[in-house]
């Protein structure tokens, strides 16, 4: 029994060299796939990240900008509005200050 003992040990020793070659040709496969498209997935992550930074960059400038825009156009209109009342100044007798001939003035 000791010759079907050794040629039973042979063949599973066989099997078994087979399997761990099959497994790891398996797992170098598995890791090397795994790991391009983890180098993928990076790059579609970079890339999503710069064009959220940009995004984030331009829209702080917007903001910034609107916000300038806002308080030039409230100190336009209050220029606007000064100059606009302030030119229908009134005499000291309420009445509106004429253009023209006054009193004591000659005329040419």
């Amino acid at each position: 029994m000791a010759i079907t003992n050794a040629i039973t040990d042979l063949i599973s020793s066989f099997l078994e060299l087979f399997s761990s070659l099959f497994h790891t040709v398996f797992a170098i496969t598995n890791s090397f796939v795994s790991g391009i498209l983890s180098l993928f997935n990076g790059f579609f992550i970079f890339i999503g990240d710069i064009f959220k930074g940009v995004f984030d960059v331009v829209g702080g400038v917007g903001r910034f900008l609107a916000g300038n825009i806002v308080i030039l156009g409230i100190i336009a209109a209050a220029g606007y509005a000064y100059v606009r009342f302030a030119g229908q100044q009134t005499g000291r007798s309420g009445r509106p200050v004429a253009n023209g001939v006054g009193k004591g003035l000659k005329t040419q």
